[in-house]
């Protein structure tokens, strides 16, 4: 299901920033940036924003601020850039500084280059955690996949590193 756009914006970003996301029903989503990348050992991708999607359908776009928590979420944490606000598929609606509740105890990245599993600082975790997504910036068409196999009931997630177990049924 292809993403609407809206109006564009341009502004700088903050931890705690709510956004939305309107698909081409004309639902809404929302989503929650949790952290902004910076260069250095803490983060590989500077600039880059790590960010939430919420499985809460809306005709508003105005969130339930108190019902984004991670229970809620549509599919795994993803990095993405400035530049989906900027052409308008994401446009930030709200700002709560986000508490522990509304953020997951453990954050899981599945990284290609070790085939193993990173926090979003890039540490190295000894064991998935679900919800697992991708170590590496989403690209707009790569995240409009997810969100649609999300939304069609198919599991998105982050490969399974050597020597993991995987559910059963998993590819």
């Amino acid at each position: 299901m292809p993403l609407k756009k809206m109006k564009g914006q341009r502004r700088r970003h903050e931890v705690g920033d709510v956004f939305v996301l309107q698909l081409d029903d004309s639902s809404y989503r929302f989503g929650r940036i949790v952290k902004i990348g910076e260069s250095g050992p803490q983060g590989r991708f500077p600039g880059g924003i790590l960010a939430y999607v919420y499985d809460i359908a809306s005709g508003d776009p105005q969130p339930d601020l108190g019902s984004l928590t991670p229970d809620h979420l549509l599919m795994p944490p993803f990095f993405t850039m400035n530049w989906v606000w900027q052409k308008g598929y994401f446009r930030t609606v709200a700002h709560e500084e986000p508490g522990s509740s509304q953020l997951l105890k453990q954050h899981c990245f599945y990284d290609a280059s070790t085939e193993g599993y990173v926090d979003e600082n890039d540490g190295i975790i000894a064991d998935r955690t679900e919800p697992c997504g991708w170590f590496a910036l989403s690209t707009f068409e790569q995240f409009e996949h997810e969100v649609d196999e999300a939304l069609a009931g198919r599991p998105v997630h982050g490969a399974y590193g050597r020597g993991s177990s995987k559910p059963p049924g998993t590819p």
